[in-house]
């Protein structure tokens, strides 16, 4: 007994015309990066297509289209696997980190929701607030915040931390709206790339430069105390270790004067 073929699925000849066409666009670029847009209100998202206009261009496309055209370039099968739902693509002559990284100084921040769960600490910090004494006392009570009052206004006594990972209370939600923290940082986030110039697809490419330099400043510090503490010379710890050299030639001279007399 024969085996039945599957008949071929019908492709409408829009859908290939669009396949064609996004194909010819990544062609004519050197950068292509799936990025996620999941939870970017509308116009934040049209505030970042704005910034980037000229740079790059974003295509929020049907995943279907994007798996066919992917499937006629061999070389960029692994992107197939990161396009889930909420992405976009972006297209662009610039080197892909170069681009994940301007990405990354266009991020809003929002406020958060009752039963949002956070991917980051939120601290609400001790001291006075803007908020005059009355009602909202309770609003702090009810989130179990304690709070004094400083001049007719509301003083946080003890910081209160929630913690990365936990559900934001309504409680949480309401003293964050009133305090007019805004926590949430939203923006276009890459999760992969394609660079037709090297050839390579790269995984992983979030890029935050604040986060960079910061690492940087830490890193320069540490690697300073080091050189202080081996009593290693470069540049940076010449004139700790010169001044802790006058410092012990001072001690000893006194040392030696008191033994003279």
């Amino acid at each position: 007994m024969t085996e039945k073929k599957k008949p071929k699925a019908n492709v409408s000849e829009k859908k290939k015309k669009a396949v064609a066409e996004l194909i010819s666009l990544i062609g004519k670029n050197r950068t292509m990066i799936v990025a996620s847009i999941g939870g970017i209100p509308s116009r934040q998202f049209q505030k970042i297509k704005k910034a980037i206009k000229g740079k790059a261009q974003i295509k929020v496309l049907k995943k279907s289209l994007v798996n066919h055209a992917l499937e006629k370039l061999p070389e960029l099968e692994k992107l197939k696997e990161k396009i889930d739902k909420d992405f976009a693509l972006l297209l662009s002559q610039e080197d892909p980190f170069v681009l994940a990284a301007e990405l990354s100084q266009l991020k809003s921040f929002i406020k958060v929701k009752a039963g949002q769960i956070l991917e980051k600490d939120i601290i609400i910090p001790v001291g006075t607030t803007d908020l005059m004494a009355g009602p909202a006392i309770t609003d702090f009570s009810n989130a179990k915040i304690k709070v004094g009052i400083d001049q007719g206004k509301i003083a946080i006594k003890e910081a209160h931390i929630v913690k990365k990972g936990e559900k934001v209370s309504l409680e949480i939600a309401t003293i964050l709206e009133k305090l007019e923290i805004k926590p949430i940082a939203v923006g276009i986030k890459p999760i992969i790339a394609y660079d037709s110039k090297d050839k390579k697809v790269y995984a992983n490419i979030k890029v935050d430069k604040e986060e960079a330099l910061q690492f940087l400043a830490l890193a320069s510090s540490q690697a300073t105390n080091l050189a202080i503490f081996s009593e290693f010379i470069c540049k940076e710890s010449i004139s700790t270790l010169l001044s802790k050299a006058n410092m012990q030639a001072q001690s000893l001279n006194s040392k030696l004067s008191d033994k003279t007399n």
